[in-house]
Order: C-alpha cells, then structure tokens, then sequence
C-alpha cells in the first residue's frame, strides 16, 4: 500500500567541490571537499585571529565553498541587472536549482503555470543584508525584495507561476528538512498538487564564522570528525538543493521518473532541557519510534541511517543515543544499525544540511550501497556504539542486492527543531511511459531539439547536448530525444538535428556550436513571435492554384 507515499522525481544541488556528475564518485572515493572561504568574499585577513577572545574576529575560515558566485543569467529569469545585483545570490541560485529540478524530471515548467504547486525553502543566513548593513549608501528600490528569506521562496512561485503555498522556514540546521516535510505534508493533505522543496546557504559576509566561532562550535582543526575521538566542533560549509516531489500514485499514472519515494516523514521540538543549544536525545528518540512505528517500519527493516552527525563533542553522543534507544536496541545484536555522515566530506551545510543528507540518501537507495564516512580514526570513546548496536559506515558498504531499502536521514537545528525523513526504494519497477515506449528500429531517425532564450544560449545548449551524447552512450538516442523534446520548455531560439546514433549527432551539434551560421545538418531559426490559427502548405509536385484546399 502507498497510502501517503510521496516521490521523488527531479533533484538539483550545488555542493563543495563538486558536481552532479562527480558527486557520487567522489563519495565512493572518500574525498575530502572542504578547502577555505572563497577569496573573494571578504579580505580574511582581517577577520582572522587564533585567539577566541580577539573581539571582530573567527579563529578559523576552513569552509566547505562552491567557489565564485556572483555569475548570474537574469535575462533568462526576467530579471534586469541592476535587480539581479541587489539580490542576494541565495535568491539566484534557487531560481537556477528549482529551473534545473524540473528538468531533471522532465517537467517543463511552463506546464505548472496557475497550478497549486507549493514551494518550501529552507533558509537561515542574512550575509548578503549585513553587507547591505555595512555600506547603507548602496542601498536601492530592490534591496528589500532582493534580502527577504519570505521572497526566496515567493520568488520562485512568482517566476513560475506557481499557486500553491509559498514560504520560507528558519529552523536553523534542520531548516530544509523540516520544509522539506511541510512539502510532503502539503501534499499529502491535496493543498499542492507538487512541491518545489529544499534550502539553501551561501557564506557572503564574516558574521557568522565570528558569532560561532565565539561559541567554540566550529573545528579549529577545519574538519567535521564525526563520530572520532578527534572532533572538536564542524565546519561550516555553503551550497543547496531542490527536490521536486509529487504524490506517488499521481507520478505514477504521469509516467514520471521516480528517483525514490518518501515512506514518512515528522518533526518536533525539544522543548525545556539542559540548555537552549544542547540537543535532547529524548525528543529526538520520541520522533524516531514515533515515525518509524507510524509508517510500519520495524527497527530491523532500517538499512541506513543518514545521521546529522557534525563531529561535536556535544552532539554526536546525544544524537547516537537516541539512535540507539529508538532502533539500535530494538535489532538482533548480528545486524548493528548502520550509521553515517556526510557532513566527513563535505562539512555542514548549516540551514541547507538536510537537502545534502537527502541527496546522499537518495543516492545510496539508488545504488544500494553507503559511503564509508571519511576521517573516522578512533571511534569517540563517549559513544558505546558496540552496546548500543550501532555501526559506523567507516569504508563503502554494500546494501541488500533485492528487495525494499530503507534509508532514514536525521537533522536538527540548536534551537531544538528536530526532523527525520524516511526514504525507500521504488517498488514497481517500470513507470507507464516506460511501458508505452514505442519499438523503434535502428534505421529510424528522430528529431533532437535544443533552444535557448539567445543566440548564443542555444550554441551553449548545443555543447550540452554533445558532451550529454558523448558521456551517455548507454541512454537510447530516442530517450534523449523524447526527453529534449517533451521534457523541457522550448525557448526563443531553436535548432533541429535528426539522426540515430550518439557520435554523428554529438559531432553536428559540436559544429553548430562553433559557428551556427553554417548548417552541418542542423537546422536552425527563432520563434514566429504570434502565430495565430493553423497553415495548410500545399507542396506537391505539380501547379498549385487558390481555392484548391477548400476544393480537397
């Protein structure tokens, strides 16, 4: 029964020193992705200082970083430049990520104009206002739409045109695993119809580094050491995500692509405990038997558990605890509930951490097997882990080869704002359009569409598609094709190139791409700016003469 159930058809994320294509490679490889904040960002030298009593200053800038943002294609949004500078690239990159999302899933997003999709961002950080803050005299008439977590969110359902509920969520850490619940909520309830859901967090000002910093809550040793005798604080890291989530049934008789389907998800709230900032492991068990009782998950059906895990001396035990007193000590002893962190290779992504433990998990579901957590040399000898059955995920483990998985991922924020999402692999194996694929023969050519809102997008558009060609020789050209197609919204400009096999094509549009104007068997032109009614071209070998359609 899939009662509840919510999938999971597109995916985009920005994570450190990575991307979509060797994200996974570089889990499987244990790298590690942490490096320092951007140089561009503000003169660290100013700001750094090793004494935590030095007053303006953080004892350590080890970051988890994507590098330079400040490039941005407002044209492609609607946005004019001078907007686009005083928007805080948090704003810009859910723009790009939710248009990248929909793709992913092959949705064009055109066709959730007016509909009750929701949108639900998780977003904590103000940096890009302190910068504001510090220079009152650059103030202008956007500053205040550009630097409002609500417009993060409302931006996106104003771009797209989009119906459904529209709000951002602070819960600190756990901020985009709790909207990514109120999404599945949402659904599940009818008020969306699909939801854009994830977070964000981008390091654009020294604020934060020095207020927690002060707290002694970040490593000064520049590494996350979950669950090692080594931790000694996290590291603050930048990027984001967005899942596009629909109703299962409902993807289902859409034919959708379903990457993996959400069984349950819940939060809560520690309330009173030792201090603001401590997290409960009570709270945080209560939610675990909680969710897993409610979605009739036994503790032994549990494959892997994403942990929040950020490698501080307070946290891990608590958090592991509750792990334990909720699944560990519920297992037959020879099956230790397996745990890990992707926070070992990337750092911790602060209010968009949750989306980064979601994507590892939807990656592990779909692979079935977990990535050793890095940097765990001695285990944290304030953690039983062999009394409370729990196992760490040292080096890559494989899941069971059949059968259902399932994969929780933790999060929680210091306030007390706990989240848990359960992930299980898709149980039907073929989608209706996969079914209804026609058989299409080998000599049978199909028309490859790409388009851009420009000339030299759509030549950008072309080198996409050759290098996907090229790196994709084992996907059907008619996938492709169909995708490209059906799958994406058609811009201003367009180019057709027909054929069967992945080299010829990759290597027309490679020649398109370097000069557009000579054809190499692609053809190309813009879009007739209002065409009204339909054309009957009557081209047949022969004189043509009016009246003759009305007289055929």
């Amino acid at each position: 029964p899939m009662k509840n159930r919510i999938a999971i058809v597109g995916m985009s994320f920005r994570f450190p020193g990575t991307n979509t294509e060797q994200y996974w490679p570089n889990l499987l490889g244990g790298k590690d992705l942490v490096t320092t904040v951007e140089s561009s960002r503000w003169a660290q030298e100013t700001y750094l200082h090793p004494g935590k009593q030095q007053p303006g200053t953080s004892y350590t800038f080890a970051a988890g970083s994507i590098g330079d943002v400040s490039m941005f294609d407002a044209d492609f949004f609607g946005i004019s430049p001078r907007e686009a500078a005083q928007m805080d690239p948090q704003q810009r990159l859910l723009l790009e990520m939710s248009w990248e999302a929909l793709e992913s899933g092959g949705i064009r997003p055109s066709s959730l104009r007016g509909s009750k999709s929701g949108v639900f961002i998780g977003i904590s950080s103000a940096d890009y206002a302190y910068r504001f803050a510090d220079d009152l005299g650059a103030i202008d008439s956007k500053v205040a739409t550009g630097n409002t977590a609500s417009i993060a969110a409302n931006r996106i359902s104003y771009v797209f045109d989009l119906k459904g509920p529209s709000m951002a969520l602070d819960t600190a850490c756990s901020s985009s695993l709790v909207a990514f619940h109120q999404a599945c909520q949402s659904i599940r309830s009818g008020e969306s119809s699909l939801a854009i859901a994830g977070g964000v967090s981008l390091h654009l000002h020294p604020y934060g580094f020095i207020a927690f910093s002060k707290a002694s809550m970040l490593s000064r040793r520049g590494k996350c050491n979950v669950f090692d005798a080594a931790g000694d604080g996290y590291v603050r890291s930048e990027g984001g995500g967005i899942f596009v989530l629909k109703d299962y049934d409902q993807a289902m008789a859409d034919g959708d692509h379903i990457l993996a389907v959400v069984a349950a998800s819940a939060i809560n709230s520690d309330g009173k405990k030792a201090g603001l900032t401590v997290p409960s492991s009570d709270a945080q068990a209560d939610l675990l038997r909680t969710i897993y009782a409610d979605a009739g998950i036994g503790a032994d059906e549990v494959d892997y558990i994403e942990a929040h895990g950020t490698g501080t001396a307070v946290g891990d035990p608590i958090e592991t605890r509750a792990l334990a007193e909720a699944l560990g000590s519920h297992r037959s002893r020879e099956h230790p509930l397996l745990i890990g962190s992707v926070k070992s290779n990337l750092g911790h992504l602060e209010a968009a951490s949750g989306i980064a433990g979601l994507v590892k998990a939807v990656h592990c579901v779909q692979h079935r097997v977990v990535p050793g957590t890095i940097g765990v040399s001695t285990l944290n000898p304030s953690i039983p882990f062999e009394e409370w059955n729990l196992q760490v995920a040292r080096t890559t483990t494989p899941l069971k080869a059949a059968g259902r998985l399932i994969v929780g991922v933790n999060s929680f924020g210091f306030g007390g704002a706990n989240a848990h999402v359960v992930l299980e692999s898709l149980v039907a194996k073929v989608t209706r359009l996969e079914a209804a694929r026609p058989k299409v023969r080998p000599e049978s050519t199909v028309p490859l569409v790409i388009s851009g809102k420009t000339a030299a997008a759509l030549r950008g558009a072309a080198r996409g598609m050759a290098a996907c060609l090229r790196e994709h020789p084992e996907t059907s050209v008619y996938d492709i094709a169909y995708s490209a197609s059906h799958g994406r919204d058609w811009h201003r400009h367009r180019a057709v190139v027909r054929g069967n096999a992945h080299k010829p094509l990759a290597l027309a549009l490679e020649k398109f791409a370097e000069s557009a104007d000579q054809a190499h068997g692609v053809e190309s032109g813009s879009v007739l700016e209002t065409p009204v009614g339909v054309a009957f071209v009557y081209s047949g070998n022969g004189s043509q003469w009016e009246g003759m359609g009305r007289r055929l």
